[in-house]
Parts: structure tokens; C-alpha cells; sequence
């Protein structure tokens, strides 16, 4: 067989296993938790300012394909009950056609891309304490400058959120290094989805909060989307300054039992560290059949959830004819599924594997099949929905973004299983081949749907579909359960990817 075979049962020895609630680690993974819904926040903000930015081009009356054509006026009697108290946009301040629309759209990752692994190796070397609050400082701030930047010229618009996308390129491989240092293996799955799940939280928060403000806010309403979002990731850096540590030993509330607890289950998987300099075994990583399964699970997860992220709002208010308020309570549905199953797969993973149910390599191929197979079909099938099957759109919407949480469970902490002292730096790289995901797919879509009829839509998810479906079955036949040789410590090499858990002095540096 090509797979390896069961897998040593985790265990730490001799050793009590403190409580994870409550625990100095889970309040970590709250303070991760709200740090990932500020960096999604900020990154959706744009997603629901569009809508109200950008006079939207004129429909072909000529058309017969237009959504809802079979209702009056084209919007179903469903969507027009609950699109009755919802005004529209006073003015749209900018005539951007679609195609400088997706550009906008897409102009975030053409900063995102150059910053991940640079991210990962800083984060490993100095700590992702300083890295995650220095980008996230920066993001605020530039978000903050985003209405100025559009008004001055769509490049103001362009290059802000290159430079959004830039700060915040750092902050998840630096969270993913910063895990590799305080979660046990037998509490990765849930630590790191409760982390993560963060990012659906800020999504249910923006998307809906944006859909007010664009009706409601000051100065236009679309820029108090940025003012708002902006702030509220200045007072993050606050909170994340007072409950975050590098590392267990320098964390100023542990207890000294969960301080021994994190580093003795993790030497018993990962070896002893030396604290020593990092190096980063690049041949051996880059030539990796486990590492290259998370890349390739990585870049179909991430083509979903980017598709998703930027053209939720569109597609609903092309296909169900949405006015912006209704639309940005709608577009939240499926990401409140999201969150929940987030973390309902990282409880069950992690439990499963305790139980010996199922072995860690079973548990990640079975959570990505789910996932990504999942999201696929139900993506497809709510384009095929007809006339007055609106409330059916958002059912089938909302099970694949559910389903597509349990990826949090498989290629995402299964970085941690095969490469977890080199977590940061592989993750960086994952998320720099998936972000042109980002780049490709908001410029795909803006291609595809000139007229946005429902025939179009179904162009564009019968693609994302396909790029799922390829991911999970990469993932599945290329993935392993156990950390890659060249990822264990070795006390004589003494060259780690990450400070030292102990955070002890080394009597014999000079």
C-alpha cells in the first residue's frame, strides 16, 4: 500500500492532563478566535462596500435568461416581501465597469501573495506574538485610509488593499507557528478550529453590519464600513498585546502544570528541542508527497471559500433580485453554518482520534471529501433552482458552506500533524499558492457574469466545483498522518524551526 500504516496512539506520559476549559491555551484560542474575525472583517469589508460603491451597469431588457424572469419584475414575491422595507442607495459614487470592479476585487491579493512565507520564517525565528500584532495594527490603519484612497482614484483603492493584503499575508502562518508551540497533538484539531472559526465569525459580523451602514452610515454610508472595521482592529491589537505569549514559558499566568503539560506532549511526538537557530530542510519540504496533499486541499479549500467570500453578495442579488440589507442578512446565513460546523469538526476529530475510531491520516481524508465534495454539489444545485425556490438557494448554500467548515479539520491542522516545527513556513507557502485563487477567481467571475443571469452563475460554480472536487482527491491519495522525518527534533542537530518551548537559558551560548 502506499499508505502508511496505523499510527502510534497519542499519548503523553506520566503526566496529569490539565483541563482545556479553563486554560491559559483556550484563551489563547479566543484571543486567535477574535484576532481571525478582525482579519476577515477587514477583508470582507470591501465584499458588501461594492455593492453600494459602484453604480451597477444597466440589465438587458432584451435577455430572456434574467433571473426570476418568471416573476414580476423579476424578483420572486418571496424576495420582494422581504425586500420591502429595504431602501435603496441614495447614489453610487463610482461608475466602475465590471471588469475594473473585479480588479478592485482581486486587488487585495496581489499584496496577500508576498507576504505568507515571509510571514511564517519571521514568526518561527522572533515569534508570532510581534508579527501577528504588527500586521494587524497596520491593516487597521490602511483600512482606515480605504474611503480616502477610492475617492482620490480606483489605484488609491487598488493599492490600499494591496497593502491590507500584504500585512494580513503574515498573520495566519504566524498564528499556525505560534500553535506549533502551545498546542498538544491531541488538542490540535480543536484549538486551531477554534482559532480559525474566528474567520466565520467576523464574516456573519461584516455582512449584515455592512449592509446597514451602506443605507445608514455617515459620509455616504459605504466609507463608516471602513471607519467602523478599522477601529474595531485597533482595539484588537490592545486586547491581543495583554493575552498573547510566543511560547508557554513566556506566558506571565500559566499554571506550571499546563506549562509542563503543552511542552511534554509535544516533545513526546515531536522530539526534544535544543533552541537552537532555525533551518528549514527546503529540499526535503519542497519534495514532500504530504506537504504538496495540504497545498493542493489548500488551494481548492481556499478557491471555495475566496469565490464565496467575494461573490455571496453578488450572487444573491443577482439571482434572488436582494436590495442591500435584506442582502447582507441573508449573505450571513451560510457563514453562521460555517462557524458552527468549524468547530463541531475539530471537537469530533479530535475525539474520534482519543477513541482510536479513526486513525489521524482517516480522519483528514474522510473531514476533506466531506468538506470539499460537500460544498461542490450544493454550490451546483442552488444555481439550478427555479422561480419562487429562493428560500431552497439559500438551504443549498448554506449546507455546502457548512460541510466546507470540516476542511478546518483536515488540510489545515494537518500541517501541524506532518511539519509542526515547520508549520509556519509550509502554511506560508500553501496560502501563496492559494491566493491566486484569490487573484484568478473574483476575475473569472467578473467574465463570466456580464449580464448576471442565472445562466452565468451556474458557469462559475460548476468551475469552483470542479477545482474542488480535484483538491479532495490530491489531498486524499498524496496525505499522511505522522510528522515528516525531516520535521523531528533532534537534540544533536539542534536546528528547530521555532524558539524553544522551554524558554530556558542555554548555559553554553557565548
Amino acid at each position: 500500500s502506499n499508505f502508511p500504516g496505523p499510527e502510534p496512539k497519542m499519548t503523553v506520559p506520566e503526566l496529569t492532563r490539565p483541563p482545556l476549559v479553563p486554560s491559559t491555551r483556550f484563551a489563547l484560542a479566543i484571543a486567535c478566535f477574535l484576532g481571525s474575525a478582525v482579519v476577515y472583517m477587514l477583508r470582507t469589508s470591501l465584499s458588501m462596500a461594492i455593492v453600494c460603491m459602484v453604480n451597477p451597469p444597466p440589465k438587458n431588457e432584451s435577455d430572456d435568461s434574467t433571473t426570476n424572469a418568471c416573476a414580476p419584475n423579476g424578483v420572486s414575491p418571496a424576495v420582494d416581501l422581504l425586500n420591502a422595507t429595504a431602501p435603496e442607495p441614495t447614489r453610487y459614487e463610482f461608475d466602475w465597469d465590471p471588469i475594473e470592479t473585479g480588479y478592485v476585487m482581486s486587488s487585495f491579493f496581489y499584496g496577500y501573495l508576498f507576504s505568507q512565507v515571509l510571514g511564517g520564517i519571521i514568526a518561527a525565528k522572533f515569534g508570532g506574538k510581534r508579527v501577528i500584532l504588527g500586521s494587524m495594527l497596520m491593516a487597521a490603519i490602511f483600512t482606515l485610509m480605504s474611503p480616502v484612497a477610492a475617492r482620490t482614484h480606483i489605484f488609491g483603492l487598488m493599492s490600499m488593499r494591496a497593502l491590507i493584503g500584504f500585512t494580513q499575508g503574515a498573520v495566519f502562518p504566524a498564528m499556525h507557528s505560534m500553535w506549533s508551540q502551545w498546542a498538544p497533538p491531541q488538542e490540535s484539531s480543536v484549538l486551531t478550529s477554534i482559532s480559525y472559526a474566528g474567520t466565520q465569525f467576523g464574516n456573519i459580523i461584516v455582512l449584515p453590519l455592512g449592509g446597514f451602514l451602506c443605507m445608514h452610515g455617515p459620509d455616504g454610508g459605504w466609507p463608516s464600513i471602513f471607519y467602523l472595521l478599522g477601529l474595531i482592529g485597533v482595539l484588537w491589537c490592545a486586547v491581543w498585546m495583554w493575552m498573547a505569549a510566543d511560547r508557554p514559558a513566556n506566558h506571565p499566568r500559566i499554571s506550571a502544570e499546563e506549562r509542563a503539560y503543552i511542552i511534554t506532549s509535544q516533545e513526546a511526538t515531536m522530539g526534544k528541542t535544543s533552541g537552537k537557530a532555525v533551518s528549514t530542510p527546503w529540499k526535503q519540504l519542497l519534495t514532500s508527497r504530504a506537504v504538496w496533499a495540504c497545498w493542493f486541499g489548500h488551494f481548492a479549500g481556499d478557491w471555495g471559500a475566496y469565490t464565496m467570500l467575494v461573490c455571496m453578495p453578488s450572487f444573491l442579488g443577482d439571482v434572488l433580485g436582494l436590495k442591500l440589507e435584506t442582502l447582507g442578512l441573508l449573505s450571513a446565513v451560510p457563514y453562521v453554518a460555517y462557524f458552527i460546523m468549524i468547530n463541531v469538526g475539530g471537537i469530533l476529530s479530535d475525539f474520534l482520534r482519543a477513541k482510536n475510531v479513526m486513525s489521524t491520516l482517516n480522519m483528514r481524508r474522510t473531514a476533506i471529501l466531506i468538506a470539499l465534495v460537500g460544498q461542490a454539489i450544493f454550490l451546483v444545485l442552488s444555481t439550478f433552482c427555479g422561480c419562487g425556490q429562493d428560500g431552497l438557494v439559500i438551504f443549498y448554500i448554506t449546507v455546502g458552506m457548512a460541510l466546507s467548515g470540516l476542511q478546518f479539520s483536515s488540510y489545515v491542522v494537518n500541517y501541524i500533524d506532518i511539519a509542526s516545527t515547520h508549520s509556519g513556513t509550509v502554511m506560508g507557502i500553501g496560502n501563496t499558492m492559494s491566493c491566486l485563487g484569490g487573484i484568478v477567481s473574483p476575475m473569472i467571475t467578473s467574465a463570466v457574469v456580464q449580464q448576471k443571469t442565472q445562466a452565468e452563475w451556474q458557469v462559475v460554480m460548476m468551475i469552483t466545483a470542479a477545482i474542488l472536487i480535484a483538491g479532495s482527491v490530491l489531498f486524499c491519495l498524496l496525505a499522511k498522518g505522522e510528522t515528516e522525518p525531516w520535521a523531528i527534533n533532534s537534540e544533536d542537530a539542534g536546528e528547530v524551526e521555532m524558539a524553544p518551548l522551554r524558554g530556558e537559558k542555554d548555559d553554553e551560548k557565548q
